[in-house]
């Protein structure tokens, strides 16, 4: 075969050969391997380098790789000028060349369509380096790929260049530029580099987090470089790091670095709880007003993620453990708090926070404004997550409350802003809150201005084409449609499978047999579920076998059902999750493909359950929610799950009931129909606790913030 005038392999090859020193010949035949690496590459058939579907690059790719380095090799072979030693060094070259392209291509760290550019340039790099000269002013030159393997490979053949030092830095100056995040790693080998504190005080600028966690290695070569560094942001950070406190500093970097707060100012209040708090919701107020100027403070990621700590740990934490105490006692620890403060408490502990918890913090936020006014209170924290708090209101029916509050017009233009702008953010976490609010609102007034609100935003994107604005407000305006006409096929309109039952045959496995799995963790109230769990299996409908870290239950009467549960071991050990490990590992061998997964226990432990989440369930059943990101990351491990939800930690009022009516259908062979489960279940839940603990639970074809997920992953693929 020929290309372009250069003879791949073959003949050319054996020809070649005879005019080889025999000195040389293994250098040439390592060559030849890494081409034919190349040349199988993918599949190959050893004729050319498949790197593309278009053979056109196929070709330019193959001729610069067996072509332009068999001319190459041919003439330093016969090269006059070169001793035995350079041929070899410049032979060796070449065939590191062809090890990094292979790598290369391999790990997609090279584009292949540089291949020939490759090539050029190392030849002229040996020109250079055969006169002596200073090869730096061509690596400058050069794409980095190409300078990273013919300079920066394991050996480079030009390390008696006298420009060599130099390539290397302007390697390594191209490398930061093209991978900011991993300047601080790479800076601990190139710390001699004449522009390293330069680099230093661009990672403080860009991406301060990160040179902070590398600050406080006070032995490493990045460590130093960084307490020399005369930037004041780089010694702000610098100085917070190797303190004692550094984590409880670290938030408020950018007070600290514009002299508005001193490590002092911090230190006085770190004792104190609640006072810290107050500093934090201060501070957060100050930098909702930058934001807002689109001037985003040091840090502030690190400052919201303490204020959340600081709300769940020390707030929400103590209100939920004296659910049992009068108010005055259980609620004393807000006395001190601001209504902006408790509005904090509100928006922030949406994963942990109790029904009773919520509406008590909320009456008190609300009493303790002179004038009980819900437009004046989101205007005094600018606005901050206001989208999270009308969806927690309406989710436990405190909207309708709130925004009787404000005049007609505020509260008509606050719930067209909940609307508006889905599509600018980031992730889909507003998109669901919207859609979990509208089955929570009773208000018609209300669900109409979102319905035109929808509407309005949907013809904009179809004006402007944009694809995720389409499918967002398509999707909200079908599930919010469907919610209220029931004739509407939900899953056929978006695209996802059925969402009102679940048929029989798709919960059993090979065998025949519906399996499932639940976990249970070693504390006080995991305990006292499991015992209360374990009353649905007396009598003679199941058998019950016990081990010790396991029990196995299996229907005794009708179609077979496997119940999988571990035991609430002591959690203080860790018992508990390697009795869950061990129970995977039995389940794996004896292919025991759960199809139903359950959760039982507090809400902080809802995350282990579903990192641990068979991707074989077809129904999840929570204990607790937590919204939107427990919902995101149970769809990711199974798409098409059915999700049973709870807008607090779960009850085994409820829990019992809604398992007993679930495996009542499954023994008898029979699909889940949510509707009608939902139907007879609600009529044992009719007035006072249990009723308004039964309206917490969220069935599956009311779970609008999953099914909105389902449909954008697969209409955005």
């Amino acid at each position: 075969m020929c290309i372009s005038g250069f003879t791949v392999l073959g003949n050319e090859a054996d020809t070649l050969k005879k005019k080889i020193d025999i000195t040389r010949i293994r250098y040439h035949e390592n060559i030849e391997k890494q081409q034919k690496i190349a040349l199988h590459y993918k599949g190959g058939d050893g004729t050319t380098i498949r790197v593309s579907h278009n053979a056109e690059i196929n070709d330019f790719v193959t001729n610069a790789l067996v072509g332009k380095v068999n001319a190459l090799r041919d003439s330093i072979e016969s090269a006059t000028n070169l001793d035995h030693r350079l041929k070899v060094k410049y032979l060796s070259g070449l065939e590191n060349l062809l090890k990094g392209f292979n790598t290369g291509c391999r790990n997609r760290t090279f584009n292949p369509i540089l291949a020939d550019a490759l090539i050029n340039n190392y030849k002229t790099l040996m020109d250079a380096d055969i006169r002596k000269e200073d090869i730096s002013p061509i690596v400058e030159q050069a794409p980095y790929e190409v300078g990273n393997i013919n300079i920066n490979g394991d050996v480079s053949v030009f390390y008696e260049n006298p420009g060599i030092v130099n390539s290397k830095n302007i390697l390594f100056r191209k490398f930061c530029k093209n991978n900011p995040d991993k300047v601080l790693p790479m800076l601990e080998q190139y710390f001699n580099v004449p522009f390293a504190d330069s680099l230093v005080q661009a990672v403080a600028h860009r991406n301060p987090n990160q040179l902070y966690d590398y600050a406080a290695a006070t032995k490493t070569n990045v460590g130093r470089l960084i307490r020399r560094n005369s930037d004041s942001l780089v010694k702000a950070i610098a100085s917070v790091a190797n303190s004692k406190s550094g984590q409880q500093y670290y938030p408020f970097l950018d007070e600290i670095v514009h002299g508005r707060l001193s490590l002092q100012d911090i230190f006085d209040v770190m004792g104190d709880n609640v006072q810290y708090y107050k500093l934090l919701v201060r501070v957060q107020n100050a930098y909702m007003q930058r934001l807002i100027k689109k001037d985003t403070p040091i840090a502030y990621d690190k400052l919201i993620a303490k204020l959340k700590d600081r709300a769940e740990n020390v707030f929400i934490e103590q209100i939920n453990a004296l659910h049992d105490s009068p108010d005055n006692i259980r609620f004393k620890i807000l006395d001190p708090l601001t209504p902006q403060e408790l509005y904090y408490l509100i928006v922030l502990g949406e994963d942990v926070i109790y029904t009773s918890s919520y509406k008590g913090v909320y009456n008190r936020m609300m009493e303790k404004m002179a004038t009980p006014s819900g437009d004046t209170l989101l205007m005094n924290v600018h606005f901050d997550r206001f989208k999270k708090f009308i969806k927690l209101a309406a989710g436990y029916n405190k909207l309708d409350e709130f925004l009787a509050t404000m005049p007609d017009s505020s509260s008509q233009r606050l719930m067209m802003a909940f609307v508006r702008g889905l599509e600018k953010t980031g992730t889909l976490e507003d998109a669901v809150d919207v859609a979990d609010s509208y089955g929570s609102i009773s208000n018609p007034l209300v669900k109409r201005l979102i319905d035109q609100e929808i509407e309005k935003n949907l013809m904009e994107g179809k004006k402007t084409q944009d694809k995720r604005t389409i499918v967002i407000y398509d999707i909200l305006q079908t599930i919010f449609q469907s919610s209220q006409d029931s004739s509407i096929d939900i899953s056929a309109r978006l695209h996802i499978p059925p969402v009102y039952r679940l048929d029989y045959s798709a919960l059993t496995d090979d065998s025949g047999r519906i399996v499932q799995k639940v976990y249970f963790y070693g504390d006080k109230d995991g305990k006292e579920s499991y015992a209360n769990f374990m009353s649905l299996f007396t009598g003679s409908d199941w058998k019950v076998k016990k081990n010790a870290e396991w029990v196995e239950i299996k229907s005794a009467k009708g179609k077979p059902v496997y119940i999988y549960a571990n035991l609430p071991l002591d959690y203080e050990k860790g018992l508990d999750s390697v009795a869950q490990m061990h129970l995977t590992t039995y389940m794996e061998k004896h292919r025991l493909e759960p199809s139903i997964t359950i959760h039982r226990g507090h809400s902080y432990w809802v995350g282990s359950t579903i990192r641990n989440l068979p991707p074989t369930s077809k129904i999840v059943i929570l204990g607790s929610c937590g919204g939107f990101h427990n919902l995101d990351d149970v769809l990711r491990t199974c798409p098409d799950a059915h999700i049973i939800s709870s807008k607090e930690v779960g009850t085994r009022v409820i829990n019992e009931p809604i398992l007993k009516a679930i495996n009542d259908d499954l023994r008898e062979g029979k699909s889940v129909d949510w509707i009608a489960i939902w139907k007879d279940l609600s009529q044992k839940f009719t007035s006072g606790d249990a009723k308004e603990r039964f309206d917490n639970y969220i069935p599956p074809h009311k779970n609008l913030g999953a099914l909105f997920i389902k449909a954008y992953t697969r209409q955005m693929n």
